[in-house]
């Protein structure tokens, strides 16, 4: 039943996957300076840190922390079609600290 949803759409010229950049795109612009959490699949990846800003069809984050220790601290452009998962820490619900107890 999904599937006859997508072609459906499809066929009246919806291109969902504009959609869904554009709503996405307009989150993070939405919360520049806010934390977040991203997962990229390709490497897999994870980013914790600051929206820096959205360019186009990209966003620019200031890494925290990643699962690659060397790459802690850099600023990061990823396409937003690049992001699997992503959650935008709102007051009262906060991104933890994956890292604490871990380090010297």
């Amino acid at each position: 039943m999904k599937n006859e949803s997508i072609r459906a759409q499809d066929s009246i010229g919806i291109d969902i996957n504009a959609i869904r950049e554009a709503v996405v795109s307009l989150e993070f612009q939405n919360n520049i300076e806010k934390r977040a959490l991203i997962l990229i699949s390709s490497f897999p990846f994870l980013i914790i840190g600051t929206i820096e800003e959205v360019v186009s069809d990209y966003l620019v984050i200031k890494a925290e922390v990643t699962n690659v220790t060397e790459l802690d601290g850099e600023v990061f452009r990823i396409h937003i079609d690049d992001i699997e998962v992503f959650y935008i820490e709102k007051e009262g619900r906060e991104i933890p600290d994956i890292r604490a107890g871990h380090h010297a």
